[in-house]
């Protein structure tokens, strides 16, 4: 699932320590071809491959915009609520080197409802033959301060800083079938037979945003005090809301 391709449109920073824990920034330096890059991966993020060629096979082309039309949000915070959780993801994938499985968004009721539960997962196999999970918060605005990385902290202290069971069944679910069904498999075992542990979890916090969060950024890990390693990474593009309606629309526009 390579949603964002960041290394073709930003310089991707090494973590840094900040406390015990670590910081990273991905900076732009080329917002329209992030906007492609995105434009290119969002139609797979909400319907399912298949689904897509069949339209692409069956019907004219301005067939497959109006499906689309139906299944991306049109709604200002619903873009970009759903932006930060692709690119969050997109990360957890790309750079991390997580599997992150089928897109959670395809199966939303509505296209401007909220997914419930954790932002994002991801998680590979341990030596142990179990697996390691990482459990993400994303948030997405223009301007990005202290409220919001404490709302973002909030979300990832959750269920005792756990992902919740819901979310890691969905997960595994949506793993079954794939080339990473025997990663699906493990994690039902963990949840069935011992339970998820912080020896098994890290979290990361990730901000999209054209601001400069960093202050608040290293104030909230110093004070991290938790059993859970921490990673927050910083995504800056220059034009945040312009990046994500040129995205969206970009789709669209692709299909007609």
């Amino acid at each position: 699932m390579d949603a964002a391709n960041f290394r073709s449109w930003c310089t991707v920073g090494t973590p840094i320590p900040t406390g015990d824990h670590r910081a990273g920034l991905i900076q732009s330096y080329d917002d329209s071809a992030g906007v492609a890059a995105l434009a290119a991966a969002l139609p797979a993020v909400y319907a399912p491959s298949r689904a897509l060629a069949a339209i692409a096979q069956r019907q004219q082309k301005d067939a497959l915009a109006k499906y689309l039309r139906n299944r991306l949000p049109t709604e200002k915070p619903a873009r970009s609520g759903d932006m930060g959780e692709i690119l969050a993801t997109a990360y957890l994938h790309e750079e991390a080197r997580y599997v992150v499985g089928p897109s959670r968004l395809i199966h939303r009721d509505h296209q401007e409802w909220a997914m419930r539960g954790d932002d994002a997962l991801g998680a590979k196999l341990h030596t142990d033959g179990k697996p390691v999970i990482v459990k993400a918060e994303a948030k997405s605005r223009t301007k990005l301060g202290k409220p919001t990385v404490a709302e973002a902290r909030e979300g990832l202290s959750r269920n005792e800083e756990m992902p919740s069971p819901h979310s890691l069944t969905q997960f595994a679910d949506r793993l079954r079938g794939t080339a990473d069904d025997d990663l699906g498999n493990a994690i039902i075992d963990l949840l069935l037979d011992d339970g998820v542990r912080p020896d098994r979890v890290s979290h990361l916090m990730f901000l999209f945003t054209s601001g400069d969060p960093s202050t608040q950024v290293a104030a909230d890990l110093q004070a991290y005090s938790g059993p859970v390693p921490q990673l927050t990474i910083t995504l800056r593009v220059q034009h945040h809301q312009e990046f994500i309606r040129d995205a969206y629309e970009m789709v669209i526009a692709d299909g007609s």
